[in-house]
């Protein structure tokens, strides 16, 4: 992307974000003030409580990275979850940003191009699984839930087929042997690299397959507990505020939550996600201000904190690979 169009895109879905984030308790009938009101309630304790919560959280996302590049440890894991998303959630288009500076910090820890690879492949499958396994949890709960009006089938449907379609051609690339070689013949005549990507993409699915045939158990392990803390700091945001939502109407939030992240519209899907899942949360029956509250203070830790403490932990990286360097 040439500078002026880069320049543009920054432009955009920065004024974006800020509208839809400035417009959110507008949205749903409510107002800042009184949104401020009800986060003025929090104690101290209150928030170090939730921040715990949310450090657990990213812990645990952890396993599911080191074991997704053999000879990674969680510290390091957790350092390109950290630096990772703090470049997305900046940046517009941030993801692949934030995937070069991890690929940059993997070669500095040594790992080569063909193992990051095979870890951007098993961590992106990963967590796609795991935000379409949180939606297929909340539909199958619609009919006992009353939460069809927040998540509706059918329109809920036509925002997955895309990922389904991906999906579905991720898993035809993995189960035949003679898929990788299709493929690359495909991206190679449209991109002009035809004998290296029939090299290349067999390779990447056998990398791929070892991975998960080595690493499973602690994926899945630790994608489950990050989830499950996702959805325990999305219950203490709200009943630390003093509003109490249902389980199935939590597990839904999430839901919208997560689907929404899959849409990149602006940097980490702020403003989107956020008008989204209120949107979604006072249709099931939540009080607009108290969930608006709750929302902002559960995207305060998921996403916002992520800048500065992501940008920390670059800081200190960078400081240390330079010690390393005089050093030598």
């Amino acid at each position: 992307m040439s500078t002026p169009r880069r320049t543009i895109t920054s432009v955009l879905t920065g004024a974006l974000t800020i509208a839809l984030v400035v417009l959110l308790p507008r949205a749903v009938g409510t107002s800042w003030s009184t949104v401020g009101t009800l986060l003025g309630h929090l104690s101290l304790p209150a928030i170090v409580l939730l921040a715990a919560v949310w450090i657990a959280g990213l812990w645990s996302h952890s396993f599911v990275l080191a074991a997704s590049l053999p000879g990674l440890t969680k510290r390091r894991g957790l350092t390109l979850s950290l630096t990772g998303s703090a470049v997305a959630n900046v940046l517009p288009l941030g993801g692949a940003a934030g995937t070069g500076l991890n690929f940059a910090m993997t070669r500095r820890w040594g790992f080569g191009p063909a193992a990051f690879g095979g870890f951007l492949a098993v961590t992106t499958l990963i967590n796609v699984l795991a935000k379409l396994g949180v939606v297929a949890v909340a539909l199958a709960l619609v009919p006992i839930a009353n939460t069809a009006t927040a998540l509706p089938i059918g329109r809920t449907s036509l925002l997955l087929i895309p990922v389904l379609v991906a999906l579905a051609a991720v898993a035809w690339f993995l189960a035949s042997e003679t898929a990788p070689v299709t493929a690359g013949r495909a991206l190679g005549r449209l991109t002009r690299g035809r004998t290296r990507l029939e090299r290349s993409l067999p390779a990447l699915r056998t990398s791929v397959l070892g991975v998960f045939r080595r690493g499973w158990r602690p994926m899945t392990a630790g994608m489950l507990a990050y989830l499950l803390l996702q959805l325990a700091l999305l219950w203490l945001c709200f009943q630390l505020l003093g509003t109490s939502l249902s389980l199935p109407v939590l597990i839904t939030g999430l839901a919208v939550e997560r689907l929404l992240t899959l849409i990149p519209i602006t940097p980490g899907g702020a403003g989107v996600v956020e008008v989204g899942t209120v949107a979604a949360l006072v249709a099931m029956g939540g009080d607009p201000a108290a969930v608006t509250a709750g929302m902002v203070l559960f995207r305060g830790f998921t996403y916002l904190l992520e800048i500065p403490v992501g940008g920390v932990t670059l800081a200190l990286w960078l400081l240390a690979n330079r010690k390393q360097a005089v050093a030598a």
